[in-house]
């Protein structure tokens, strides 16, 4: 074993041979064609943070379905706190205090924070009233022993991304668990909502509270963890001690090769304008808005969370009113409305693909074709089955999506977040014309590679297809690397504009303060 390999066996001795709160060996898990989880062991002691990362289909999510008791293994056991375990039920799981914060938020959002912390578990009067006077009482001591100032007394319609992702933890927390499993935490939070989490969580250690770690942003894995496990192809590949290996490193076990640029390369094109904003204003918020976007070029729009990006791709989509100011889509005046802009080839990738980009309630296969409903639909309302099937299979085995499925009829709760994501884009893409395309945090909860590949499709449709795109992310690094020109965003507005040869993030940064 070289210097810097870490096996459990060695951290065990490390601490003093205390009981694993959680403990796997050999765990499988198998779905028609394909080895979700090929024979992993894993170990998390207490008051570890224990990081798990990998790209997507990685085998991370049926890991953690398995842990919590959603679903059961082909082979392997699982021990808590040194007990043998056999989840048939995601009771058993809570039972044996294991806790899980998904990615996608579980709450109820008409309930107050408190209601929501202390929901399934209300304290009730005689005749089974909900005692709410106890049951803040309960989440407000909470509150304090966590040390986390957020609202209880307020509905989560109202609150921010940070504060309810704050009300999911605490939730968890309610009964103290033996372990918490955070996935993708820290995918809609602000830096600063970050900086809160992370001092949540090192709270909660301080308890002795273990914690699984899922995150596809390296530096906040290195920032946060003791021990970091990598996942590739539904196998363990090692797990190190965080400082035992850098993010090049960790980034290479990942993808099982060298990523010479995190970025492709950027081959800016001078054409006219494929789409022009002139004082755009929607009498609520945005105001005095002037932007252009040539074809070809892949424009950028970044801000703070609540600046105004997502708010103007929802004007531009007919999804909020226009006040003042003109659209001009190819030169010609446009009022802007969803039917109009599908027609004009103008397609959107939504920033929340659970509840705005995908239809749980339907297969893959209706998922990928859906943006030509009205070709593979016959005139007496049948859908032409083998056209779409031959469609779908076309664009999920395209060189530009190579999505990973094992069923083009499979339900799309089980594929990885990234694969999903490359569903509500591929559906867009796969258009023969395409003018426009606005992608709202495409990147957002998927991994590095994925991202790459997010990155690629953007590029390839700017200068092959000669497409505008407008590319909105929280994060700076990534529109620095792909983008032609960058808009920063503030209180509703375009508080200043940058070329390619004029980024600098201090500079944007300063803009967006």
């Amino acid at each position: 074993m070289s210097e810097s390999e870490f096996t459990q066996e060695t951290f065990q001795s490390e601490q003093d041979n205390s009981t694993p709160v959680l403990e796997v060996s050999g765990l499988t898990k198998r779905f028609p064609g394909v080895t979700a989880l090929d024979n992993v062991d894993l170990t998390v002691y207490p008051g570890e943070v224990h990081a798990i990362v990998g790209e997507n289909g990685a085998g991370k999510s049926t890991f953690c379905n398995i842990v919590t008791g959603i679903m059961t293994p082909d082979e392997g056991e699982i021990h808590i706190s040194g007990k043998l375990q056999q989840f048939t039920h995601p009771a058993q799981a809570l039972q044996a205090g294991i806790r899980m914060v998904y990615q996608e938020r579980n709450l109820i959002h008409f309930l107050t924070g408190a209601q929501n912390i202390c929901l399934g578990e209300e304290p009730v009067k005689w005749g089974g009233i909900v005692n709410e006077k106890i049951l803040y009482r309960n989440a407000e001591k909470l509150r304090k022993r966590i040390g986390i100032d957020i609202p209880l007394e307020i509905r989560v319609s109202e609150m921010s991304a940070a504060q309810r992702q704050m009300i999911e933890i605490l939730r968890a927390l309610l009964y103290k668990p033996a372990l918490l499993i955070l996935d993708e935490p820290t995918s809609s939070l602000t830096e600063s909502d970050v900086e809160i989490l992370f001092k949540t969580l090192r709270q909660i250690k301080e308890e002795g509270i273990s914690i699984i770690f899922i995150s596809h942003k390296m530096e906040e894995v290195f920032s946060i963890s003791d021990v970091i496990s990598i996942f590739r192809n539904g196998k363990k590949i090692i797990t190190k001690k965080n400082g035992e290996m850098d993010r090049e490193e960790c980034i290479r076990y990942m993808v099982n090769r060298n990523i010479e640029s995190l970025f492709p390369d950027v081959h800016p094109s001078d054409t006219e304008n494929v789409l022009e904003l002139e004082s755009i204003s929607d009498g609520i918020f945005l105001h005095d808005i002037n932007l252009s976007l040539r074809k070809g070029e892949v424009v950028g729009l970044y801000g703070l969370v609540g600046s105004g990006r997502t708010e103007l791709a929802e004007l531009l989509y007919g999804l909020r009113p226009i006040k003042e100011g003109k659209v001009y889509l190819n030169q010609e005046e446009i009022i802007p409305s969803t039917k109009k802009m599908l027609d004009k080839k103008v397609f959107l990738v939504p920033e929340d693909r659970r509840e705005k980009g995908l239809f749980f309630n339907l297969n893959l296969r209706t998922n990928l074709t859906i943006s030509f409903f009205d070709r593979l639909v016959s005139y007496l309302g049948i859908i032409k089955k083998k056209e779409t099937i031959g469609l779908a299979k076309k664009i999920a085995d395209s060189d530009q999506l190579k999505l990973k499925y094992s069923n083009i009829n499979q339900n799309i709760d089980e594929l990885s977040g990234g694969n999903k994501q490359k569903i509500v884009i591929g559906r867009w893409i796969s258009h023969e014309e395409v003018n426009v395309l606005i992608m709202d945090e495409p990147t957002q909860g998927i991994d590095v590679g994925a991202k790459y590949e997010v990155y690629t499709i953007i590029r390839h449709h700017a200068e092959k297809r000669k497409a505008g795109v407008l590319f909105i992310s929280s994060e700076l690094p990534e529109l620095i690397g792909v983008c032609d020109r960058i808009y920063v965003f503030k209180d509703g507005t375009v508080a200043g504009e940058l070329s390619r040869e004029e980024f600098d993030g201090e500079k944007i940064l300063h803009f967006a303060l």
